[in-house]
């Protein structure tokens, strides 16, 4: 049994690492789903006892091995007695009489049935491993809805909407391929029944009474979803598996709601030409306010306290680097958490910053008894609404364990250890001066500052600069880095260099297309913050622009999000709109797609894409437009893709807990420089 992070002791602080992915033995797994088959196979026993009202009619149970499968909105023997009645035609001709069960026939269902259920789970839920789906049915009893539930509560999702345009496409598509993968005769019939409620209460009450059964009525996914919560009442459910990697997605996915809001209201020119470099040095989302604003103060202290030399004028930030950055910043995080508490395990940890959506100030409740830290009666309103998520983060996140062990404890060390700590995991250039900052953040900055930092509105250039002014004069120029072949540095540049021409002209010739009635753009560049140019099937032909590509073929498409703000004086101060849009990686600059979508929201569901979720790339992709990357993910959960959701969520990992290095970094050496 491997470890999902490791932590190094120096001293009294605690530094966590990225570690090996826990997959239980073999062995393991296959008791484990040997159980969960017996479990479904005494479901189905129960469902046949009651075919026909108890009589038990042939045809019948011959119709429920063929279709009665066990998803769908219910509990498991009724979605089996709705799966046959519903969803499959009478059989006409005669059935043999006497014993009519073939026990062949029924473990076949029982195993195409488990199946299903897995491929459900896996493809709703993004980061699910199979043994992982395996272990919530099983201590569910192969109920699917509250398997579905459990999973929700446990991740923290208390934004969750199983109605929400995400999330509703979601569970049709994957109750479609649920039904497929279980041998369901007509899965699109299945949907149907179960989707189109309205139409079936009729045939509902004339099954009911032609067959002397007592089925419940077909709800609504609302319905269903609440009636959920009536089934779990009072139950307690044990043996939770500590998934700590899935956890830790469903943070970093949080955080990149953070960093969003923090680019959109950093003022552009600011962000192009000086805070680009700072940010993805040093702008971590951890710290004594709320972390929006902590990446913001982050940020502009690292521009103002060390220089950097000469800095290009960037109208991307480095994709690669931004989800390094939020990788950086949870192991910041824990290891600040781990070294004020020793006796919390890396998973108690992982919950304790899901339950408190990564607040320190939530997080740690000793924080603010440090008097170094205190800002006095200061409300901590954060980002507006995002602390009030936060806090009712907190009130949802009793169930664990963690929190309550947390609360019970006193600090190992002082607070400024843990800032240092937390610096070092997070790779902060000089860890020492950082921990300091934090530490003494009350000093530094008066009762209007916090506040304009925490109002949640965009901040202006004038802004910025006087909150610039409040920290220490720049630190000297670092030496000449010096290494003894500066060839890689070189070709890394110049590789980084044509990325950010491609997608900013591509992504440019976009919002040329939107024009005024005066034919003037309609919309201003922000920032492009988010790129993946790895989407669609390989192309193994000559690449002409790049610099000595580092791979042996290009990929069709690319899924791009960038912020655009409005022409005109009265749109000056709105909030930065997000877009996505999927370009062709050809010569071709007319995007295929190209929309407006919502900011994410913390703890919610998201539209997956097969593509970006390998490359760890979190686009925000829309909720009711096509693009490459939607429906793949059939094939792969169905087995019809030599590309497996194992390998999925491996190279996941490998590209989202990647904290070294990138070729991107050298966008910013200076080759002048380097001797």
């Amino acid at each position: 049994m491997s470890s999902d992070a490791g932590t190094t002791n120096s001293g009294v602080l605690r530094v966590i690492r990225p570690g090996r992915r826990f997959i239980p033995y073999r062995a393991v797994q296959d008791e484990e789903r040997s159980r969960l088959l017996s479990k479904i196979d005494s479901l189905y026993r129960e469902a046949c006892s009651r075919i026909g009202g108890g009589g038990g009619v042939p045809s019948d149970v011959a119709r429920l091995l063929v279709s009665g499968v066990v998803v769908g909105l219910l509990d498991p023997v009724s979605n089996i007695l709705v799966n046959t009645l519903f969803t499959s035609d009478p059989i006409t001709h005669p059935c043999p009489a006497g014993p009519y069960m073939d026990e062949a026939k029924l473990g076949e269902m029982v195993r195409r049935s488990l199946d299903g259920l897995v491929a459900f789970l896996v493809y709703f839920f993004p980061y699910l491993a199979g043994w992982e789906a395996v272990r919530y049915l099983l201590i569910t009893d192969a109920d699917l809805f509250i398997a579905t539930r459990l999973i929700v509560s446990y991740r923290g999702m208390t934004r969750f909407s199983i109605t929400s345009p995400a999330s509703a496409e979601a569970f049709v598509a994957a109750l479609r391929l649920a039904a497929q993968v279980a041998g369901h005769p007509e899965p699109p019939r299945l949907v149907h029944a179960w989707m189109s409620r309205p139409s079936r209460l009729t045939d509902v009450a004339d099954v009911l009474s032609a067959s002397r059964m007592e089925l419940p009525k077909l709800p609504d996914l609302r319905e269903a979803w609440d009636l959920t919560a009536y089934r779990i009442h009072g139950k307690s459910y044990i043996n939770i598996p500590e998934t700590t990697r899935s956890l830790r997605m469903v943070l970093l996915d949080t955080f990149r709601c953070f960093y969003l809001r923090a680019l959109a209201r950093l003022p552009r020119h600011e962000l192009r030409t000086r805070y680009h470099r700072s940010l993805l040095k040093a702008g971590y989302c951890y710290g004594p306010m709320d972390p929006v604003s902590n990446i913001i103060l982050n940020t502009i202290w690292y521009d103002a306290t060390f220089s950097g030399g000469e800095r290009p004028v960037l109208d991307m930030i480095g994709p690669s680097s931004l989800t390094r950055l939020e990788c950086r910043s949870f192991f910041g995080l824990a290891s600040f958490i781990k070294t004020r508490y020793h006796n919390l395990s890396d998973h108690e940890i992982t919950q304790c910053l899901v339950a408190s959506s990564g607040f320190l100030p939530l997080a740690d409740p000793n924080l603010h008894a440090d008097a170094h830290l205190s800002f006095g009666d200061l409300n901590f309103s954060g980002d507006g609404a995002a602390w009030k998520v936060a806090q009712h983060q907190l009130k949802c996140g009793d169930c664990y364990d963690a929190i309550n062990k947390l609360k019970n404890q006193s600090p190992c060390t002082r607070t400024q250890e843990a800032y240092e700590a937390a610096a070092t995991a997070a790779w902060h250039p000089n860890p020492e001066a950082h921990a300091a900052f934090l530490s003494s953040c009350k000093a530094m900055l008066p009762v209007s500052t916090v506040l304009l930092l925490q109002g949640g509105d965009r901040l202006t250039s004038v802004q910025v600069h006087h909150i610039t002014s409040l920290f220490s004069p720049k630190q000297p120029t670092p030496e000449p880095i010096k290494m003894k072949n500066p060839c890689p540095v070189r070709v890394g540049k110049r590789r980084s260099e044509a990325q950010q021409r491609r997608i900013t002209a591509k992504v440019k010739a976009a919002l040329e297309r939107h024009l005024l009635c005066d034919g003037e753009p309609m919309y201003d560049l922000h920032i492009i913050c988010g790129a993946n140019e790895f989407v669609g099937s390989p192309d193994y032909g000559e690449d002409k622009e790049d610099y000595l590509p580092c791979a042996p073929c290009t990929f069709r498409y690319s899924h791009v999000n960038f912020l655009v703000t409005q022409k005109g004086s009265s749109s000056a101060y709105r909030a930065p709109i997000l877009y996505f849009a999927e370009f062709n990686n050809g010569e071709e600059d007319k995007p295929s797609l190209c929309c407006r979508v919502d900011a994410p929201t913390p703890f919610a569901e998201h539209v997956r894409c097969l593509y970006c979720e390998g490359e760890a790339a979190k686009i925000v992709h829309p909720a009711s437009k096509k693009f490459h990357g939607r429906d793949e993910f059939e094939d792969v959960i169905s087995g019809k893709d030599s590309y497996t959701n194992d390998r999925l969520i491996s190279e996941n990992k490998y590209a989202a807990e990647k904290i070294c290095g990138l070729e991107e970094d050298c966008m910013y050496y200076d080759v002048k420089c380097i001797s």
